[in-house]
């Protein structure tokens, strides 16, 4: 049996733990140490040389080196309208609204309100679900050029969205700490980016307002006006360590990525 499969049991300690491993990241490392520890780490996570810019030693925390910025070799964003995928990482699930008005996640069945809350119509939608391992690049990126206009904090448990940890009864996408950004692309098309926290994964970043993925203790709704706007591929925020990215849209574009394949974040993912 995989020992990870405690962190999903009722009763682990799992905030504590994320607490803990926050502190950790955050410890300052002497500059003679980084350079062999971080390409060690580098090794364990199975993350590419060419992926860490710079200097190992400018990165004076764990949490720098995890939440790094994008490598320069990655290619430019590419001209035309396809949708950009928001991350790195793995498209575990691509799902379409049942008539029902419900969607089915991993074999997990949520309905639209669990997902999706306060969105006014989310009919003939899709949407995938990115997963970010820990090798992955961990910011993410406007896949269109964009407004938000409004945005909710959803308190909850903090259980892995490894896929090979999840099961059906924890109904995760629904019940940890999440983020969902309601949007629209400039000429009013709408679309959501739900983000999903995880072990470890306590706060999340939004470049376009600082306050934001900070506070889980409640509910919070917040509407923007005037809305940020924002350009495609540019730089939304981060994940402080992995997680999943679910994106929704409507569902006439056409997926790009097969199931089970690697996204590249500013990469197409919808054409």
């Amino acid at each position: 049996m995989d020992p990870r499969i405690l962190l999903i049991f009722p009763g682990f300690p799992r905030l504590a733990l994320t607490r803990l491993a926050g502190r950790v990241a955050r410890m300052h490392i002497p500059r003679f140490m980084r350079r062999r520890l971080w390409a060690w780490l580098g090794r364990k996570l199975h993350i590419e040389a060419k992926d860490i810019p710079g200097d190992l030693r400018d990165y004076a925390t764990f949490l720098e080196l995890f939440t790094r910025p994008l490598a320069d070799y990655r290619p430019d964003i590419p001209s035309g309208e396809s949708w950009l995928s928001p991350s790195d990482g793995l498209i575990v699930e691509h799902s379409r609204i049942s008539p029902e008005g419900s969607w089915l996640i991993k074999g997990v069945p949520y309905s639209t309100s669990e997902l999706l809350p306060h969105t006014p119509s989310t009919s003939g939608w899709q949407g995938v679900q990115i997963y970010l391992s820990p090798r992955d690049y961990h910011r993410y990126h406007a896949p269109c050029d964009m407004r938000v206009l409004s945005a909710t904090a959803l308190p909850g448990d903090l259980r892995p969205v490894d896929p090979k940890l999840m099961r059906r009864s924890y109904r995760t996408m629904a019940t940890n700490r999440r983020v969902l950004l309601q949007c629209e692309t400039l000429d009013g098309t709408p679309f959501a980016l739900l983000y999903v926290g995880a072990l470890n994964v306590g706060l999340m970043v939004f470049n376009f307002d600082d306050t934001l993925g900070r506070d889980f203790s409640i509910e919070t709704s917040r509407g923007y006006d005037p809305a940020p706007v924002l350009q495609r591929g540019q730089e939304m925020g981060r994940f402080e360590f992995g997680s999943t990215i679910l994106f929704f849209l409507p569902g006439h574009f056409d997926l790009v990525v097969p199931l089970q394949g690697a996204c590249r974040v500013r990469e197409p993912l919808f054409s």
